[in-house]
């Protein structure tokens, strides 16, 4: 088969391909876009009537999103690989550590989902495209050589120079190829997405494309295709300006005043319409139709070689048996919203005539200025009549009342269609009144019925897009990874090198149960960790193991909030075993001897307690003696030196008194001699 013979089978697949330009489902996605923003081309507006639009399909679509997308980015791992061999353990542990780390960290694992999500939600089917993404690089090193290989190392294309050193040898500058790559994810707009009709898998299907509209000339010679075929490509493919859901998607960007990608001055920055096309065809004319991936830009082929598997994953909320586009829950929602916006705009038109009544003027009332003074709405503004009571009001009756009751009707229906109900939307406050007609009873089970929808849909994403799209990934890593990598998990860096895993294992989701309320989540997992309580003091202990316990832990931690269980729980298998169990009647004798050890040391501190006690009384006692007695010889000697200081005092003044007598004497007997000369015989002569 020639390049024109496969151009033209190609260009046939795409014209009949499901999503097409003007297919029936790419009308419906087209106008499930614009009713999400709230624009409704097939419900006319009337002049001077509400233009006001009911936004059911976008409520719903937020808050189903809301409740399925939660349990995929809280769990500690989105998705496990099962071993199918007791050999392939180890290995299937670290692909899944791996796996979750190449979408979560090389890739924006939550928004891959989000946005994944959010177009099945609102379009019938969301699609994901995984793909090797070589990054090689060629680096330069040197290399000390002797003259022989000199000589082979000049006829190797990697030579690069040469300088000879002081010691004979020669350093010699050789390229080297780094070989490198990463695996990366894309959501795939639906416009952008084609399948061969009447599929019933994305795996089965004969033709499945994608063409992106993000391609310029300059990406295409940056991959290695020949620079002068890019330059005779055309600008844009045909018919994308016009393509319904690029329109709806893009119209608040002005795309109608822009027209399209077309041309611009600078050709290298030109969007090429490529076509990235995966096509079971007999293309080497041996009977047997293979995979092929075709690169195509009209009837120009750039790229043409046998493909490993379809590279896209696809969900769909509502799926029908043997089809691949079911229905959106927007699909559920939009004639609710016509409805409503209906019923809206005819009970705000009935209350701006009530509110604004039309004025009821005669001709013989009517002057020159009466039908400005109408016009005029400002408060208190006069209107001229030639008579008092020449003018009436058209009071127009307030009917809307009965569309209330049909609005609500209307909600439930799109709440019974859709399983997205408003009561479970946020915290329930009139469940908690008093006089509330839901009950206790009534409150929960209307909070489990509201989520047994959100949770179908979150497993039949997880059970079909999601597993998917990490096989997708494991394959990638097996076939293209050309060396080992080191990563960090767990704050440890640790080395991959996926060449010799089983591209084939099993893959188990470990989401899809956890919509219910946090205080739901947190009381299962409370109860499971109870159980293996109970049961690890039951003959049936030896049915637990630490990786079960850790595994009941991180339930909980995930419930809780918090996803990093390794900040709070080691991984039994990182950690070092513990110490084997003692027999326990040993332990029970240890145990009654370590008693009575610490019972006699106790009694030993104890009295040593109470000896040194007394000690320290007795040495009070003398001490308070010796003080006593130094206190009392203190004072007699204090009293002597007292007693002695007056005696000394007081002989000292015997003294005194009597060289005073002695002296007063010694006067008396010398006037008596005087006398006694003048007066011989004394006191006779008296």
């Amino acid at each position: 088969m020639d390049d024109s013979e496969l151009a033209a089978l190609l260009a046939a697949h795409e014209a009949r391909a499901i999503g097409y330009y003007n297919s029936e489902i790419a009308d419906e996605q087209a106008k499930a876009i614009d009713y999400y923003y709230g624009r409704m081309d097939d419900l006319e507006v009337l002049e001077g009537c509400s233009a006001v639009v009911d936004h059911k399909v976008a409520v719903t679509v937020d808050n189903a999103l809301a409740a399925i997308l939660k349990p995929f980015v809280s769990a500690e791992r989105l998705v496990s690989f099962d071993p199918r061999g007791p050999e392939d353990v180890a290995q299937a542990e670290q692909a899944t550590e791996y796996v979750n780390y190449v979408i979560n960290c090389d890739n924006p694992g939550f928004l891959i989902l989000h946005n994944w999500f959010k177009d099945a939600l609102l379009t019938k089917i969301g699609i994901v495209k995984a793909w090797w993404e070589d990054s090689s690089r060629v680096v330069e090193r040197v290399v000390a050589m002797d003259a022989a290989q000199l000589e082979a190392a000049r006829a190797s294309p990697d030579y690069l120079g040469e300088e000879e050193k002081a010691d004979g040898a020669y350093a010699v500058r050789m390229q080297e190829l780094v070989p490198d790559g990463r695996v990366r994810i894309e959501s795939v707009p639906p416009e952008e997405f084609l399948i061969t009709p009447a599929a019933r898998s994305v795996e089965e299907a004969d033709y499945v494309a994608h063409r992106p509209t993000s391609y310029r000339r300059s990406d295409l010679i940056a991959l290695g295709f020949e620079a002068e075929i890019v330059e005779g490509l055309p600008a844009h493919a045909g018919g994308r300006a016009e393509e319904s859901r690029a329109q709806a998607r893009y119209r608040d960007e002005t795309w109608q005043a822009t027209g399209g990608l077309g041309a611009s001055a600078d050709r290298s920055r030109d969007v090429i319409g490529i076509i990235d096309e995966f096509v079971r065809v007999d293309y080497d004319g041996d009977g047997l139709s293979e995979l092929r991936r075709i690169i195509r830009v009209g009837e120009t082929i750039l790229f043409n070689e046998p493909a490993e598997e379809v590279p896209f994953a696809l969900l769909c909320p509502c799926p029908m048996p043997h089809k691949v586009y079911g229905r959106a829950l927007a699909d559920q929602a939009m004639e609710g919203q016509k409805v409503s916006t209906v019923l809206l705009r005819q009970t705000l038109d009935n209350l701006y005539k009530t509110n604004n009544p039309r004025p009821i003027v005669g001709d013989a009332a009517m002057t020159d200025t009466t039908l400005d003074d109408l016009g005029a709405s400002a408060p208190g503004a006069i209107i001229r009549v030639r008579h008092p009571g020449q003018i009436d009001w058209a009071v127009v009756p307030f009917t809307a009342q009965h569309s209330f009751p049909m609005l609500d009707y209307i909600g439930q229906q799109v709440e019974e269609r859709t399983g997205i109900q408003r009561k479970g939307q946020g915290f329930n406050a009139e469940a908690l009144k008093k006089n509330s007609p839901d009950t206790a009873t009534q409150a929960a089970i209307d909070e489990n019925s509201r989520n047994e929808r959100a949770e179908m849909i979150a497993r039949i994403f997880a059970e079909t897009g999601v597993k998917r799209l990490f096989k997708l990934v494991l394959g990638l890593l097996v076939r293209h990874q050309p060396r080992e990598r080191l990563v960090r998990l767990r704050g440890t860096w640790v080395p991959m090198d996926p060449g010799g895993w089983d591209a084939e294992m099993d893959v188990t989701i470990s989401v899809g149960l956890g919509i219910g309320n946090k205080a739901e989540q947190i009381g299962q997992a409370q109860t499971v960790l109870q159980t293996m309580e109970r049961l690890a003091g039951t003959p049936y202990a030896w049915l637990l193991q630490p990786a079960h316990v850790r595994a009941g832990v991180a339930r909980l931690l995930n419930a809780a909030g918090i996803r990093n269980v390794d900040d709070y729980v080691g991984d039994p298998a990182e950690l070092p075993p513990p110490e084997p169990a003692e027999d326990p009647d040993r332990a029970r004798a240890q145990a009654e001897t370590q008693w009575r050890l610490a019972e006699l040391e106790a009694r030993r501190q104890r009295e040593a307690m109470e000896l040194e006690l007394a000690r320290a009384e007795s040495e009070a006692r003398i001490a308070l003696m010796r003080d006593e007695a130094r206190a009392k010889l203190d004072a007699a000697r204090e009293k002597a030196a007292l007693e002695m200081q007056l005696a000394r005092e007081k002989m000292q003044m015997e003294l005194a008194i009597a060289r005073e007598r002695m002296s007063a004497g010694a006067m008396e007997g010398g006037a008596s001699d005087r006398l006694a000369a003048i007066h011989p015989g004394g006191d006779l002569h008296r």
